[in-house]
């Protein structure tokens, strides 16, 4: 029988893997699209859920923590817009390096909202990983300049927080409702709420990203639906040292798909993420003896 823990580290790193894809067609798209409607369409591809969810619908007053369901909406909207913004606008870099700050907070906001406490060693693979992250991503965080204080500068924090924020409540969520049930909820309510700034700048798409764009929102979906999948078997603070793992990942995407050889601080960096990322499946084997 599969172990909690792995079974959700295991969901996680599918997400990582999805989110991944959807943040370079964010990218790519960001030169053609504004930010805003990028959001929409990401939040959008969650509803999608809403075909495998459907009978839940029929029951709303059946739906369990609904109070729940609109701060994680609300919470999430703030993070999704703000952290589209950031891919779409500044160096990719500088917002996979900041976003790191959402682990810690992950774990903090866990004890602190939802009682989960984990040990020093969980703190000390956060930090492993975040170290990592940053010896990989030095060479090209040397090479950003810093933005002027205004909302390039406040962006960030604020998506970290928000982030950190709907990662609990999904956490929360999945303990009481089907994933597909918290991700189509959260479609619906979080399209409802960005498509009212987004429609102001909303344009047309050229045709020829449409498949793109599309690809882009079920991306989003998806990674959200594997992500609710992940914390419905364990603790996001728990989990945390794997919402890491995004740059090794990319540093092997790139390297099969492009040819693109790691240099000597990637790998270094990379392996530093990955020994946090295995401390998971560590601790797992460890609790079952």
């Amino acid at each position: 029988m599969p172990r909690p823990t792995i079974t959700g580290a295991l969901w996680i790193i599918a997400s990582a893997l999805a989110f991944m894809a959807a943040n370079i067609a964010i990218r790519h798209l960001g030169a053609k699209l504004p930010p805003l409607e990028m959001a929409m369409f990401r939040s959008a591809g969650g509803l999608i859920m809403v075909m495998v969810a459907w009978r839940a619908f029929l029951h709303l007053r059946q739906l369990r923590d609904p109070h729940i369901h609109l701060v994680r909406a609300i919470i999430g909207a703030v993070s999704l817009m703000a952290l589209v913004h950031s891919y779409a606008t500044l160096p990719v870099a500088l917002v996979t390096a900041f976003m790191y700050v959402r682990a810690v907070l992950v774990v903090f906001m866990a004890r602190l909202f939802l009682g989960e406490r984990v040990g020093p060693d969980v703190w000390a693979a956060v930090g492993l990983g975040i170290a990592g992250g940053l010896v990989a991503l030095w060479p090209r965080l040397s090479t950003v300049g810093s933005p002027e204080f205004g909302w390039s500068a406040l962006i960030l924090p604020l998506a970290a927080l928000a982030g950190a924020g709907s990662h609990i409540c999904m956490r929360r969520l999945a303990l009481t409702n089907p994933p597909s049930v918290v991700v189509a909820v959260s479609a619906i309510l979080v399209t409802a709420v960005v498509a009212v700034p987004a429609s102001s700048v909303a344009i047309g798409p050229p045709s020829a990203d449409i498949p793109l764009l599309a690809g882009m929102a079920l991306l989003s979906g998806l990674a959200q639906w594997f992500t609710v999948r992940g914390y419905s078997y364990a603790s996001p603070a728990r989990l945390a040292p794997l919402s890491l793992i995004d740059v090794p990942i990319a540093l092997v995407a790139g390297y099969a798909l492009f040819g693109e050889v790691p240099g000597g601080m990637q790998a270094v960096g990379s392996m530093m993420i990955i020994g946090a990322a295995l401390y998971v499946f560590r601790a797992e084997r460890s609790d079952s003896r």
